[in-house]
């Protein structure tokens, strides 16, 4: 690693008698001409470790008749090696079919699956771990011996070795022939393509890799073997770059930015493999590496967690069949904010959260173990631009720092996951959780203030992470806590109308004036309430629209859905009805409803009638009324008096009509009638007489 932070230190100050007596000095210029130069004196090595490739068969022809002088039975001795090698990859697959398969029913629910594939796991890393047992057996009683070929032997069974253990992380992901255990989205057919192209670029890398120290020890010629170094791993990064050209291939639904990083990935590696081999170092290509496999490590246990989260959701769990192809042929990234926003399946409400959160706490981790890599990696050891001895002046408090960071976020997610499976409502739980039209029925106290909750605990970790690890770093944090106190009073003084919705919204609160799913109404505003934040609760209307409405300016809160709801309604009965029948029957109507299937729970007063309310001139106005629990009093309204309509219509009692009788009078009204018809006549005859 010296070579490259002489390299990094070389791009970044530039030479400086060559920038003094070049043209361009100083500055950008001082940086663009060391660059150049650099590339140029990197292109210039390249060239001459490839000139050297016709090389490569008599350098190899040389050192194995040296290692071979004074071993006779070298031919068998590698055979064995080879039988060896061939024999322990076997050996995983022996132990997985005696251990007895994984397969998936169609009658399994997400639970069995989950198990299913955890045991699978598990077999596939007692199937290693027994291979290498076996192989250090092998090795120790057929392959023993300090020769140089002896050497290779041992190269030749690690190698193989190396690869089945490589080989891990593709088949646990892609689970050939395993379609309801494959944690991506991707066809049989494309499976095999991509585990063939990803076999054979490790296979190149690893068999380079194990077997090519043997021959330096045994004296090769430098440059042949450095030539058939970068030829090795071009060809590997090749391979790399066909097998993810394939996976990704008709992908509508891989991110871009996950496409692009693979590639930038295959590329670091590629790019650290070749400086490796021509500058005889190879700390940059073992920092690559590890960071890939960490990101591979990482993306794995994430889709694994992702697969068993959709397990415990019977309603998301996979229904890949072998002969069904998927409906997309790839998915890498699982939908993570609607895993992470998923409440948890009554069915295993414990056992999803913990789930849910582990994979939250993995990702974190993560990217930060990978963050301080890479820091360390480029601004230490690759650019230079911090010294060895700063770095290590610093490096524990910068760790101290990052740790307790982490340590935060992780008590903020196990604080937020216990509190998510203590307090949230269970919306994709039972039919009890719902009314007839489908919708939530009202949260809890703390399950409506939660979000809040979370917030402001997070704030306080995170902040109180950051003041710990800015005093490990030698930061006094006095005056930043004075600095935040007066920010904060000058921000209350230039925010009064923000402060006034914010202690509004605290003592609202405080009264439980309202909670998530409660029909309110506030002012001229009526609906559900769908979210309560710091400053403003958000209610949504019956037909659709939402209004955000400042605490400061809800006023008076009228609360529809608490505790209790008396429903009254009038029906209007001809005047010649049975008062006494109609209470009777009505008595009977709400008898059957208290003993409904769907309506009875609701109940807390049954249907009556009240009595007579109001005589009209056509009608007997009679009132009903009965007391339910918040929420469904109109849709139990309804039914209530559909049974009415039709109990009194069964009986024969009349609702009023509007229409309007005319009734005659005592015989004054025949009389007139006569007189008119007296006085048309007489008008008929004079129009006659008039017109002869």
């Amino acid at each position: 690693m010296r070579a490259a932070a002489g390299l990094g230190s070389g791009l970044i100050a530039g030479n400086a008698a060559d920038a003094h007596a070049g043209p361009l000095t100083g500055g950008n210029e001082g940086f663009i001409d060391a660059l150049a130069m650099h590339i140029g004196q990197a292109g210039r090595a390249l060239w001459d470790v490839l000139v050297a490739t016709p090389q490569i068969p008599s350098a190899f022809a040389d050192v194995w008749d040296v290692m071979t002088a004074d071993v006779p039975e070298a031919g068998t001795l590698l055979a064995h090696a080879v039988v060896i090698g061939v024999a322990v990859l076997f050996v995983p697959t022996l132990v997985r079919r005696l251990a007895g398969g994984a397969e998936i029913h169609a009658d399994d629910d997400g639970r069995a699956r989950l198990k299913k594939a955890v045991r699978r796991l598990v077999v596939d890393a007692a199937g290693l771990i027994v291979m290498v047992a076996i192989t250090a057996l092998l090795a120790r009683l057929f392959l023993r011996g300090d020769t140089p070929v002896h050497g290779l032997a041992v190269a030749i069974v690690g190698a193989a070795v190396r690869w089945r253990l490589a080989m891990l992380l593709p088949l646990t992901l892609l689970r050939p022939q395993e379609p309801q255990l494959r944690l991506v989205a991707v066809g049989e057919d494309r499976v095999r393509a991509v585990l063939v192209g990803a076999g054979a670029t490790l296979a190149i890398l690893l068999v380079f890799y194990t077997l090519m120290p043997v021959f330096v020890r045994a004296g090769i010629a430098r440059p042949p073997a450095q030539a058939l170094g970068v030829i090795v791993g071009t060809l590997a990064a090749t391979a790399a770059g066909m097998t993810l050209a394939r996976f990704f291939a008709h992908a509508a639904e891989a991110p871009r930015a996950v496409v692009i990083a693979a590639g930038a990935i295959v590329v670091l590696v590629w790019v650290a493999w070749i400086y490796g081999i021509v500058a005889l170092d190879f700390d940059l290509y073992h920092a690559a590496a590890f960071s890939a496999l960490l990101a591979l490590v990482v993306a794995t246990l994430d889709r694994f967690l992702a697969y068993a989260i959709a397990c415990c959701r019977p309603q998301e769990a996979p229904e890949t069949t072998e002969a069904e192809e998927p409906s997309a042929e790839l998915a890498l990234v699982a939908d993570a904010e609607a895993a992470d926003a998923a409440v948890p399946d009554p069915g295993s409400p414990y056992l999803l959260q913990i789930l849910i959160t582990a994979r939250r706490i993995v990702i974190a981790v993560a990217i930060t173990a990978l963050a301080t890599f890479f820091v360390r990696l480029w601004v230490v050891e690759i650019l230079a631009l911090v010294s060895q001895e700063l770095w290590y002046a610093w490096r524990e408090a910068l760790l101290t720092a990052v740790g307790i960071l982490v340590v935060g976020y992780i008590l903020f997610e196990l604080l937020r996951g216990w509190a998510r499976l203590k307090f949230a409502p269970r919306t994709h739980g039972s039919a009890d959780d719902h009314d007839a039209a489908g919708l939530p029925r009202p949260a809890g106290r703390l399950a409506s203030v939660l979000p809040l909750l979370e917030g402001f605990v997070g704030a306080l970790i995170v902040a109180t992470a950051i003041l710990v690890a800015l005093s490990h770093l030698g930061v006094n944090i006095g005056p930043i806590l004075a600095g935040a106190g007066i920010f904060g009073l000058a921000f209350s003084f230039g925010s009064q109308a923000l402060v006034r919705d914010i202690v509004s919204g605290i003592f609202y609160l405080a009264d439980d004036a309202f909670r998530v799913g409660e029909y309110i109404q506030a002012g001229s505003h009526k609906g559900m309430v769908e979210r309560i934040s710091v400053r403003s609760l958000r209610i949504r209307h019956q037909n659709g629209q939402f209004h955000t409405i400042p605490y400061g300016q809800l006023g008076a809160v009228t609360n529809f859905s608490r505790d209790w709801a008396t429903v009254k309604f009038n029906l209007r009965l001809a005047r010649d009805a049975d008062v006494e029948q109609a209470r009777k029957i009505a008595k009977k109507i709400g008898q059957d409803l208290l003993t409904h299937e769907e309506y009875g729970k609701d109940f807390i007063g049954p249907v009556k009638m009240q009595g007579v309310a109001d005589v009209q001139e056509n009608a007997l106005v009679c009132r009903f009324k009965f007391t339910v629990k918040p929420g469904r009093q109109a849709l139990i309204q309804r039914e209530a008096v559909k049974r009415l309509f039709k109990g009194f219509t069964d009986a024969g009692i009349r609702f009023a009509s509007n229409a309007v009788v005319v009734q005659g009078g005592d015989g004054r009204s025949d009389t007139s009638a006569a007189a008119a018809a007296d006085l048309s006549r007489h008008l008929a005859e004079e129009r006659a007489q008039a017109q002869g």
